[in-house]
């Protein structure tokens, strides 16, 4: 293979890699599952209102947030959309991509919100072909009420 159809390759199996990473921490979000394994060690996640450092910290958040939405019988679906990967060089990637977030009461009269937001992450990929976040940040930029 030609250099540039291996560099085409590698970014080609890097995109798909962070879409199936992407695809799984939201799901599991959802799930109320721990996104542990998804994260470096290092790992941040920030948000206006949320700041979490280390894996064990960001998955400690994340499920601490389902565990608050699950108390108050809410369900919610993650949604991502409009992935862009770029390249950083060693194995780094910049991912921007748009979320969007349901959550809803599971009550009689049913209320909740639609969030949506954009992610400014970067993600490693390690010479096994693993796919982790080391940062995730996310820029609120659309909040809605529902009811029913």
């Amino acid at each position: 293979m030609s250099t540039d159809t291996t560099k085409l390759t590698d970014e080609l199996v890097a995109r798909v890699l962070i879409s199936e990473l992407v695809d799984e921490f939201y799901g599991r979000i959802d799930r109320r599952e721990s996104t542990a394994d998804l994260l470096t060690e290092d790992a941040t996640f920030r948000t206006p209102n949320r700041d979490a450092t280390s894996r064990a910290g960001v998955a400690e958040l994340l499920l601490n947030l389902a565990d608050v939405r699950k108390e108050k019988g809410r369900e919610s679906r993650h949604f991502g959309s409009n992935v862009s990967v770029s390249s950083l060089g060693d194995g780094r990637y910049r991912v921007r991509s748009l979320v969007i977030v349901f959550s809803l009461d599971s009550q009689p009269t049913a209320a909740g919100v639609l969030n949506m937001g954009d992610h400014d992450d970067v993600v490693v990929v390690d010479d096994a072909g693993k796919a982790r976040f080391a940062s995730r940040s996310m820029t609120p930029v659309l909040q809605l009420g529902l009811t029913a």
